[in-house]
């Protein structure tokens, strides 16, 4: 028997099967809204997920324009551009800090897409950066909360999302790379609805807070108005009460001294105008026109204040009321008074008229006696003829004022005789005045008898006669003409005697269309007996054999006479500016 052999034991142990652990789940990120996606087409080949540290923190797509923010972290610059202009910070970093780009960053992002066969990242739209940066920038907890269940395509360990990250358990004993995602809750915030609300609340109180500004600069406008009138108010309360002691203590050096301190606040605005016509300042003036012991200077300047003081409006009808007008008319009929207060007078009784409410007034208390002589008298300043001469006719558009002039005595002589005087003596304003203020005249029945009294239908005719200053005066004259031959039966006979129908004739046919041509023609018509313009025609009658022939048994036709001493006569000239401008500037 040969040697035993060696026995051989077999140790039998349960199959050991190899499984690899589970890497550690990542930290749970910030809740966001999962879109559930198509399960994409198997490939063969599984592409490679992009580093982590490409992706942008904001948004969670690669970065194409990555810029670096305090303290070092790197983010899309249009999600830094959405966050300041929805003005909040990017998690991580300051909000004032300035962008520093990464160039580094971004041409390793451009070689790594290179290299896996992918195109460049494009900056994302701004509407995808503002939903990005105002899901990041809200909270989860403040917001309303939904539950949305979706099946999403799990991947390996390998292949896991930066933007999913969702975790999926692998059970494949043979290896499968087909997996299938558990089914994960998410809780998908209303973050934008109230961000939104956020950046509508911050619009509003930054609203409230611009209001508020402005409400306090008005405020302090207003005070800083306030306090400036108070000074204009103290200071004109100041000046009123020191002229009116000064008048009342009645030294005349102070009182001279007081209105030429007057004088000069009359000339610097119109506001200061308005606040010294009060009624003590009035009375005080009033009181230094009618005293007869102050010094003429004093008079002077007193009636340049009042004279200043009507440029005003609003002043004209209070220094009616409290009396200045007896005090002009005073200086104007006093023959003591210097000229150059009645020229002051003048301009100031000027002013009143202009206000419709003040020329019966003026008139009653015995202004037109004086206003007239001033006018008249050839030896005054031709400002204070012409101050007068407004005023006169100013007054005498009123009713009232014309009878009192018709009844005046040589008043329509004295007129007639400036109007029709063509010597260089009296300048062509002061004549076209005097004209205006027969105008005026003729307009009443007491004045059209006045006028004719005196020749002023043979004075006007021969006015408008003579081609020397025919085209100046010539409106003028024939308003006078028509006036007089309203209602007045003298008048046809007087025109006639006086060839007035030869010149109304010419301007009948040449002058232009208008309300001058219209009462030349309303004139003519009732000088050739033709009466109103219903009874017959106008031009039919200048065509006539009675006008060929002549008028009123003249041996020289009309027409040949007309042609022979008018042919040559200029154009009318144009109507001269109005008269209220004449007192927009202030006596110095």
């Amino acid at each position: 028997m040969g040697a035993p052999r060696a026995r051989r034991w077999k140790l039998l142990l349960p199959p050991f099967h190899s499984a690899k652990r589970k890497p550690p789940l990542p930290p749970p990120p910030a809740p966001v809204a999962v879109v559930p996606a198509p399960a994409p087409e198997k490939e063969g080949k599984e592409e490679e997920v992009m580093p982590e540290e490409f992706l942008c923190p904001i948004s969670g797509a690669p970065m194409a324009d990555p810029v670096i923010l305090p303290p070092g972290r790197t983010y899309e610059r249009a999600c830094v551009d959405a966050c300041a202009g929805l003005s909040l910070c990017p998690p991580g970093a300051s909000a004032a800090a300035a962008a520093i780009p990464n160039d580094a960053l971004r041409a390793a992002i451009r070689t790594w897409c290179a290299r896996h066969g992918r195109a460049p990242p494009a900056p994302p739209s701004a509407a995808d950066t503002r939903e990005a940066v105002l899901l990041r920038a809200v909270p989860a907890a403040a917001a309303r909360t939904t539950t949305v269940a979706a099946m999403v395509p799990a991947r390996s360990s390998s292949n896991l999302s930066c933007s999913s990250r969702a975790s999926a358990a692998s059970t494949s004993s043979s290896g499968s790379s087909s997996e299938m995602a558990t089914v994960e809750v998410v809780e998908v915030p209303r973050a934008k609805e109230v961000a939104e609300l956020r950046v509508a609340e911050a619009e509003e109180e930054m609203e409230k807070e611009k209001e508020v500004a402005v409400l306090r600069v008005a405020e302090a406008e207003e005070e800083k108005e306030v306090a400036v009138l108070r000074v204009a108010e103290a200071e004109e309360e100041e000046v009123v009460m020191v002229v009116a002691k000064v008048v009342e203590k009645g030294d005349e050096d102070q009182v001279e001294a007081a209105m030429a301190v007057l004088l000069r606040e009359t000339r610097e605005s119109e506001e200061r105008r308005r606040a010294l016509c009060v009624p003590r300042l009035l009375a005080a003036l009033r009181r230094v026109l009618h005293s007869k012991r102050h010094t003429p200077k004093a008079h002077a300047d007193a009636a340049a204040a009042l004279a200043n003081l009507t440029n005003e409006p609003e002043n004209r009808v209070p220094i009616v009321r409290a009396g200045a007008v007896t005090a002009l008319v005073e200086v104007l009929s006093l023959g003591t008074a210097s000229p150059e207060a009645c020229e002051h007078a003048a301009g100031a009784l000027f002013g009143l008229a202009l206000d419709e409410e003040n020329r019966a007034a003026i008139g009653v208390l015995g202004a037109v006696q004086p206003l007239l002589d001033l006018f008249t008298a050839r030896d005054h300043a031709p400002r204070a003829r012409r101050d007068a001469g407004m005023a006169l006719y100013h007054l005498s558009l009123s009713a009232v004022n014309q009878s009192k002039l018709a009844r005046a005595p040589a008043a329509a002589k004295n007129l007639l005789s400036i109007a029709s005087d063509s010597t260089t003596a009296e300048p062509m304003p002061i004549r076209r005045l005097a004209l205006m203020v027969v105008c005026n005249l003729a307009k009443c029945a007491e004045g059209r008898a006045a006028l004719m009294d005196t020749g002023a239908v043979a004075t006007v005719s021969a006015i408008l006669s003579d081609n020397t200053h025919r085209s100046e005066l010539e409106e003028l004259c024939v308003a006078a003409l028509f006036g007089m031959s309203r209602g007045n039966p003298r008048f046809r006979g007087l025109a006639r005697a006086a060839g007035a129908d030869r010149p109304l004739i010419l301007i009948s046919e040449r002058a232009p269309a208008g309300a001058h041509k219209e009462m030349a023609r309303k004139a003519l018509r009732v000088v050739l007996g033709l009466g109103d313009d219903s009874e017959g025609d106008l031009p039919g009658f200048m065509n006539s054999e009675r006008n060929v022939n002549g008028i009123a048994g003249s041996s020289v036709p009309v027409h040949r006479r007309r042609a022979a001493s008018w042919a040559s006569a200029p154009p009318p000239a144009p109507t001269p500016p109005n008269a209220h401008q004449w007192r927009s500037v202030c006596i110095d």
